[in-house]
C-alpha cells in the first residue's frame, strides 16, 4: 500500500488491526519507496524501514492462588494462578510474577484483578493490578537458604528444587533422557521416595510400571531411557550433577574421571573458556561439597563410566 505521510500510515494500521484478515499479523512494517541495494546494508542502518507493531492484546483477570517454585540454583520464582482467561485464543491460567521481592514490591494476593497481556512468544505477563481485595492472605514465600549447593538429596523442604534437579538431569543439556517432563518426576518421586537425584537408577521395569499414571507403553519407555543413561559419558553425568562449568569448558578441560576431575587446581579451571574468578570458587566449592562426593561414590557402586577405579 502506498502512503504519502504519518498520518496515511496511522489510518491504515489502525484499519488492519481492526479488520478481519485471513493472515495473522502483529503490526506493519513501513519502507521508503527508495532503499539502498543490499550490499549497501550495514547492520543498525536500516533507517529506511521499520516496524510498527500492534498493541498486545489484555484481559483482567483474577488471582486465584499464589504459588512458589524453586529452580535448580535454589532461585525462587513467584507464580500467580488465575482464573482461566482468553487471550488471543489462547488460555492462560498463570502468570509468572518473578522474584519473592518483585512480588512484595507488587503487593499481588489471592482475589486480586490484574492485567494481563502476551509478550514475546505468547508468555502470559503481568502488566498491573487492577483491584485489590479487602482480604489480604497472602501465603509465606519458602525460607531462602536454598542456593547451587542444595537439594541433591531430598527432604521434607527441599521438595520444589529437588524436582527441578530432575528435570535438569533429564533434558537434552545432560542425560537426556526423552519422556521425563516434571509430572513424570513428580510421580515418580511421590510413588518411590527417591533417596537423591540419582535413586531412579535402580527402580525395577516393575517398579515403574507399577507408576500411577504410567500407562505400559511409557513405562517401558522410560525403563529403556534410564538403562541407556548409565553408557552416557562421564561429561553428561557431570553436567547432570550441576557442575557450575558450561559444557564447552568441561569439554575443553579434558576430564574424562571423578579422579582427573578432583586434581584439577584453580589454575587449570581458569584456562578454561568462559570461566573467571567467581565461577572458579563456584567450582571448587562444588567438588568439595560432601552431597557431590557422595553422589560420586555412589554413581561408582552402579558403575557409571568416569567413577568407578
Amino acid at each position: 500500500l502506498a502512503v504519502k505521510n504519518a498520518s496515511e500510515v496511522e489510518r491504515a494500521r489502525q484499519s488492519w488491526l481492526t479488520s478481519a484478515l485471513p493472515f495473522v499479523t502483529d503490526g506493519v512494517v513501513i519502507r521508503m519507496a527508495k532503499e539502498p541495494a543490499a550490499q549497501y546494508w550495514r547492520p543498525g542502518q536500516g533507517d529506511w524501514l521499520a516496524a510498527w507493531k500492534y498493541p498486545p492484546v489484555a484481559q483482567v483477570a483474577q488471582v486465584s492462588a499464589i504459588q512458589f517454585s524453586v529452580g535448580k540454583s535454589g532461585k525462587i520464582t513467584v507464580v500467580a494462578s488465575l482464573v482461566p482467561v482468553i487471550l488471543d485464543d489462547k488460555r492462560v491460567q498463570r502468570v509468572n510474577i518473578g522474584s519473592v521481592k518483585r512480588w512484595e514490591a507488587w503487593d499481588i494476593a489471592p482475589g486480586d484483578q490484574i492485567l494481563v497481556s502476551l509478550a514475546g512468544q505468547g508468555i502470559p505477563r503481568l502488566d498491573e493490578v487492577v483491584w485489590r481485595s479487602r482480604e489480604r492472605s497472602k501465603p509465606v514465600p519458602p525460607d531462602s537458604h536454598f542456593n547451587s549447593l542444595t537439594c541433591f538429596y531430598a527432604s521434607a523442604t527441599c521438595q520444589e528444587q529437588f524436582i527441578s534437579r530432575l528435570v535438569w538431569l533429564g533434558s537434552r543439556s545432560a542425560l537426556g533422557l526423552d519422556g521425563m517432563g516434571e509430572a513424570s518426576w513428580r510421580a515418580l518421586h511421590q510413588t518411590h521416595r527417591f533417596e537423591h537425584i540419582f535413586s531412579w537408577l535402580t527402580l525395577t521395569s516393575a517398579q515403574i510400571a507399577n507408576t500411577p499414571g504410567f500407562a505400559k507403553g511409557k513405562s517401558e519407555q522410560i525403563w529403556r531411557q534410564f538403562n541407556l543413561a548409565r553408557r552416557q559419558s562421564f561429561t553428561r553425568w557431570i553436567m547432570a550433577m550441576d557442575i557450575p562449568l558450561t559444557q564447552a569448558a568441561l569439554q575443553a578441560s579434558g576430564d574424562r574421571s571423578w579422579e582427573q576431575l578432583l586434581m584439577r587446581t584453580e589454575q587449570h579451571w581458569r584456562q578454561l573458556p568462559a570461566t573467571g574468578e567467581r565461577r572458579v570458587g563456584r567450582v571448587i566449592d562444588w567438588r568439595d561439597n560432601p552431597q557431590i562426593n557422595a553422589l560420586s561414590r555412589w554413581l561408582a557402586a552402579q558403575h557409571i563410566p568416569g567413577f568407578g577405579s
